[in-house]
């Protein structure tokens, strides 16, 4: 598994945005090809290197997303802090990320909703400790590597929010999540929060053992669609072409594992054994499972909680300027009425 959070350079963000404009203007749409007498919209779309964003690769390469009559173009730009400056440009149209990176542009007025629930991390990552910690409060004055900024440090800090304790009463050792797993087992620090490959390896140290997996508290790393405001208040045909699309493949996924391990596992480098073996640690939740983890704006799923609980926790971190609102980061009527005038295509 990747970083699913950069580094947030900001003094280099208009480097970031001039290298994102220039792959805008030669990159193409990944596997379409445009029904017979259709013309096909456009989107761009940008993500960090992670298993979990899968069947977007999967949607375009299976031709889903033609078929509903939109061209993906996919945009390799890792640094969050130009995606970000991108969104605001008008040059990116959409985005897969975790609900963090929402809550930190949100913190900076950057004009983008979520429209769709991803994934969900189901034992991929995990908090690794020495034989003598038995509880998160045992973790307090101890060494405890992890990347700053990262679903790492929400993870913890979520944790440690709900129990009532802080981030503050630990000694945090930052580096980034393969580093963190490699000095816990060297001996270096008494905790680490990492994910796979690493979170195996880790454990190999005597006596350690995983205190809190993401599969004893699920919900927490969450991975959603974003979109430029502009677009959804304007062209919400569009919006619904992608996120019917993205479903499309997770049904496909589920029901040919094999098949869809074939497609995506190039993407990344991996042969479709090893995509397989690293998708293991995350859910695709279906469109109904994602319809009611979104809720309504009357009646708020989970996710409005997870929001507003990230938020508050980078507020008092001090990791965001001000804390934003689920209410208007989220866009369940999107994710609703993707089907209403046609059944999902199977």
């Amino acid at each position: 598994m990747e970083m699913r959070i950069g580094p947030r350079l900001a003094g280099w963000a208009w480097l970031g945005g001039l290298l994102l404009l220039a792959w805008l203007l030669v990159m193409t749409g990944c596997g379409a090809k445009a029904p017979a007498g259709q013309e096909l919209e456009r989107l761009t779309i940008a993500f960090q290197v992670w298993v979990g964003y899968g069947p977007l690769y999967l949607a375009a390469d299976k031709g889903f997303f033609a078929e509903e009559g939109l061209e993906l173009v996919f945009v390799d730009e890792e640094l969050d802090a130009a995606r970000r400056d991108a969104f605001e440009a008008g040059m990116l149209d959409a985005e897969a990320a975790t609900i963090g990176l929402l809550v930190n542009k949100r913190a900076v007025g950057t004009p983008v909703v979520a429209v769709a629930e991803v994934d969900l991390s189901l034992g991929g990552d995990a908090i690794v400790a020495t034989e003598d910690i038995h509880s998160l409060s045992d973790l307090m004055g101890r060494r405890v590597a992890l990347a700053r900024d990262n679903v790492g440090e929400i993870f913890l800090s979520y944790l440690l929010h709900e129990v009532g304790l802080s981030l503050e009463l630990i000694t945090i050792v930052p580096m980034s999540p393969d580093k963190a797993g490699q000095a816990f087992l060297d001996g270096e620090v008494d905790a680490a929060v990492t994910y796979e490959p690493w979170m195996s390896k880790a454990i190999a140290r005597p006596g350690a053992h995983i205190l809190v997996s993401s599969r004893d508290a699920p919900g927490i790393i969450v991975d959603i669609l974003t979109v430029r405001e502009q677009i959804v208040r304007e062209n919400p045909a569009v919006v619904r072409k992608l996120v019917r699309g993205w479903y499309r493949a997770v049904e496909f996924y589920k029901a040919n594992p094999e098949e869809a391990s074939r497609i995506i596992g190039p993407h990344f480098d991996l042969s479709p054994q090893q995509y397989a073996e690293q998708a293991a640690g995350l859910y695709w939740p279906t469109w109904e499972e994602a319809l009611e983890d979104f809720g309504t704006e009357d009646k708020p799923g989970r996710l409005y909680e997870v929001f507003d609980t990230i938020a508050l926790i980078k507020h008092n971190n001090g990791r965001i300027p001000h804390k934003p609102q689920a209410l208007g980061a989220l866009s369940p009527g999107t994710l609703r009425s993707i089907y209403d005038s046609e059944a999902p295509t199977r």
